[in-house]
């Protein structure tokens, strides 16, 4: 019984080290296959209503949910508060995507469409006052 007890607690120290090590390899080899971003799209809004940034924020992130639950956690969108007071456009929409092909692949797929037609934020009240869409060169 006395040469047991010093095997088992070998074996669970074993056991703990290839599980760490194990789990380690699976986040070395998640964060190397990431996916540049080459595509980029920037709408400055127009706010008629006087949105809470938090509350636009949160609309945002929900769709960005989506785009995470799809298969691309880093493409989706950014929103900006414009900081001057001169302007009435008061934010910048930045869509950032792999490459042409995963843009049309989340836009279409059912989940985001879902997820617009579902989606009960206003978003009437911004309008988009300018569009501009950026190639990466390489």
């Amino acid at each position: 019984m006395k040469r047991i007890i010093p095997i088992i607690g070998i074996m669970t120290l074993s056991l703990s080290l290839i599980s760490t090590s194990c789990t380690n390899s699976i986040k070395e080899i998640e964060e190397t296959t990431k996916i540049e971003n080459t595509l980029q799209s920037v709408s400055y809004m127009k706010d008629t209503i006087g949105y809470d940034t938090q509350q636009l924020l949160e609309a945002f992130n929900k769709f960005n949910e989506v785009i995470d639950s799809i298969g691309y956690p880093d493409a989706g969108y950014k929103i900006w508060l414009i900081q001057e007071d001169s302007s009435d456009i008061r934010f910048m929409v930045e869509g950032l995507w792999p490459n042409q092909k995963i843009y049309d692949e989340i836009h279409n797929n059912q989940l985001y469409l879902d997820a617009w037609e579902n989606d009960e934020f206003n978003w009437n009240g911004l309008v988009r006052m300018e569009y501009h869409r950026f190639k990466k060169i390489d």
